[in-house]
């Protein structure tokens, strides 16, 4: 663990990530520029830098939190960095779409709901299986398993915050053909929208030698099988790419669920206010 010294708290697209690098034994690692990304970085003045910022802001938006390190990692509950941003996004008025892997986000619902009550607020849930032995071979032993994140789904609903589910990551050989499967059940839990990352894997060429070592590692039946088929490339599309991504997209729209990354991207940078009805987007400041 290391301290970051961030000079920008904030990306051009409203991104916060107060932790980044490996917060999870996942098989994809982030990469994190000028860091090792095997290592977690902590921003531990985040909630101070963050209210300074929207505090000189003009207009209110959507923060991005968890990006690059699931802000509800082991660190969290000793440092409460992530609730203290919360609070600050929701005394500013900001809106929020934040990621995690874990329940410990259940512990922040009152200050969740807070914003929620004001504006846009999102939780983003993976659901890249069913199987828990493949969930945690994906992304980690340290992961909730699939019955939580559907319970999460039902606590989160009953307190008026949005969930979005992503589908990530999709590896052929290992979860590809059950997508559909995935799609159709959460179709079912009167959430906001999927995201599917376009659905194919993009592995940046410098952490590529990595995924396909892990890969071979913890499915080894499977890479033997994908192997066969395709090359170490830094793309993976899933079988049956098309067929079933006209399926996906279909079932989404019947089920009047947001999908792919067009409107995703589209719905969180649009700010809403529910108390007076005014929208804007983030470019407005």
């Amino acid at each position: 663990m290391y301290t970051v010294d961030s000079k920008n708290i904030l990306t051009p697209q409203n991104g916060l990530n107060i932790y980044r690098g490996r917060t999870e034994n996942s098989i994809c690692l982030t990469e994190v520029a000028g860091a090792d990304p095997m290592d977690i970085g902590i921003k531990t003045d985040a909630p101070d830098q963050l209210n300074q910022v929207l505090k000189t802001r003009r207009s209110k938006g959507i923060i991005i939190i968890g990006n690059l390190g699931d802000p509800y990692n082991k660190y969290e509950e000793e440092y409460l960095l992530t609730r203290k941003c919360l609070q600050v996004i929701e005394n500013n008025d900001y809106g929020v779409v934040i990621s995690t892997r874990q329940s410990l986000i259940e512990r922040d619902l009152d200050v969740l709901k807070g914003i929620a009550r004001k504006t846009k607020c999102a939780v983003e849930l993976s659901f890249p299986s069913f199987d828990d032995e493949v969930i945690k071979k994906l992304e980690g032993e340290e992961v909730i398993s699939a019955s939580e994140r559907f319970r999460l789904i039902d606590v989160f609903r009953e307190n008026g915050i949005d969930i979005i589910a992503k589908i990530y990551p999709i590896i052929p050989f290992v979860n590809d053909q059950e997508t559909l499967d995935i799609v159709q059940r959460l179709t079912e839990c009167d959430i906001l929208g999927i995201d599917f990352m376009e659905y194919r894997l993009a592995i940046k060429k410098s952490v590529r030698d990595f995924f396909y070592t892990e890969f071979k590692n913890r499915f080894p039946e499977a890479y033997e099988n994908f192997i066969s088929e395709y090359e170490e490339s830094g793309e993976l599309l899933p079988r049956y790419y098309k067929e079933n991504l006209k399926t996906i997209t279909e079932m989404c729209e019947n089920s009047k669920v947001l999908c792919g990354k067009k409107k995703l991207t589209d719905w969180k940078r649009k700010y809403e206010n529910k108390t007076t009805g005014d929208q804007m987007s983030i470019f407005d400041f």
